[in-house]
């Protein structure tokens, strides 16, 4: 198959699925999207030599490391503080639930496929990409194509049973003294003027510079985990990396979307993630659902625990505690989505809507950025012992 013919069919596939994704506000996201056409066309003639000929997969794994960098890059600090109960509730009840799928699920599944089920269900697309890359390697394919299983389905469990939380959130918010109060608008957070340590001249922040420095930051983050002996996975210390290197002044805001190749990373790096769609057979698929079914009944029963006790620790509503641990199984832009949806279904005018929105926006949005963070790390150190 012709390279230009294989790539252009890889991106009209993701083009579609980001359309679809759009039109259906998340509910169908890109990924299951993508993994559903890619898997039927497989099924149906499509060769498996398309990886090959469009040189994605070489591609994806070099951006990979760029890309997680980059989330790095995202972190702020200042919001982060505003919302620390998000951040500690988030983090605590994430972590807590997916040890319950490991620590229970290795009884019932085994270990392999518990270990490997964790970090997907604590969220992330990035952070399968690690996972996969890892089994791929190794040669586990039935374990790669049940993390690819659980990244495509988790949301059709996640969406409906955080919807279902935040709805009464909603309404405990409304009948609440919180919500007599006055809406208190975001203090607009200017850029600090005073030029950082490692700040570049503006005349050199072109996209090919934004790029050179990610790349300079994830070669940093590749060898210091050579150095480590591999200890801890170089994309863990990417992303640590992304964020220091901002604080410094070396990456400016929003490197990824400065170096005008995001969509082509994040094309590459999704496309890699169904690499091992080829081999996968309709029997494979049907063995692996009970398996699907006990790591996400597990993870939502430890989403469910965990935040009614966390949330009551740091003083959070319980099902607005619940509904940002399972965040982790959907992510942006559906926390945007439902935040949405949930106060025009509720909220009896445009103020209320309004008010509810201000409350319940930052708080998915906070937590789903959080808990795609926390995967990614549960990822890299999986990646090491799986």
């Amino acid at each position: 198959m012709p390279g230009i013919l294989a790539f252009t069919i890889f991106a009209c596939i993701f083009t579609l699925s980001e359309y679809i994704a759009l039109k259906t506000r998340a509910t169908l996201s890109t990924i299951f999207v993508v993994g559903a056409v890619l898997l039927f066309s497989f099924w149906f003639g499509l060769p498996a030599e398309i990886f090959e000929s469009s040189a994605i997969l070489p591609i994806g794994s070099v951006m990979i490391g760029i890309l997680i960098t980059g989330m790095g890059n995202l972190l702020d600090f200042a919001e982060l503080k505003r919302q620390w109960r998000t951040v500690v509730v988030a983090t605590l009840t994430v972590v807590i639930a997916t040890a319950c799928v490991f620590l229970i699920g290795q009884f019932i599944i085994g270990r392999d496929l518990a270990l490997a089920g964790a970090p997907i269900f604590a969220g992330s697309s990035t952070a399968s990409i690690v996972m996969n890359s890892t089994l791929i390697a190794q040669g586990r394919d039935q374990l790669s194509l049940f993390v690819v299983l659980m990244l495509v389905c988790q949301t059709f469990v996640g969406i409906p049973v955080a919807s279902y939380f935040l709805k009464i959130a909603a309404r405990k918010f409304l009948q609440s003294d919180a919500s007599k109060e006055p809406i208190k608008l975001e203090e607009l957070y200017e850029d600090n003027k005073k030029r950082k340590l490692l700040q570049l001249p503006d005349e050199l922040e072109r996209p090919s510079m934004s790029l050179a420095k990610l790349g300079i930051v994830t070669v940093l983050a590749y060898y210091t985990s050579i150095l480590m002996n591999g200890a801890l996975n170089y994309i863990v210390i990417a992303l640590v990396y992304g964020t220091i290197f901002s604080e410094l002044g070396f990456l400016e805001k929003n490197a990824l979307e400065n170096t005008k190749a995001y969509g082509f990373m994040l094309l590459s790096c999704t496309i890699m993630i169904f690499s091992n769609l080829p081999n996968a057979r309709p029997a494979q698929l049907l063995e692996l659902l009970v398996p699907l079914a006990v790591v996400l009944g597990i993870g939502v029963l430890g989403a469910c625990v965990s935040g009614v006790v966390v949330g009551k620790i740091f003083k959070v509503e319980p099902c607005m505690a619940i509904c940002m641990c399972l965040t982790c199984m959907f992510g942006f832009p559906t926390t945007m989505f439902m935040s949405n949806e949930v106060s025009i279904a509720i909220g009896k005018d445009k103020d209320e809507q309004k008010l509810l929105d201000s409350y319940l926006r930052p708080k998915m949005i906070t937590a789903g950025f959080i808990t795609g963070i926390i995967s990614i790390i549960l990822a890299g150190f999986v990646a090491g012992i799986i």
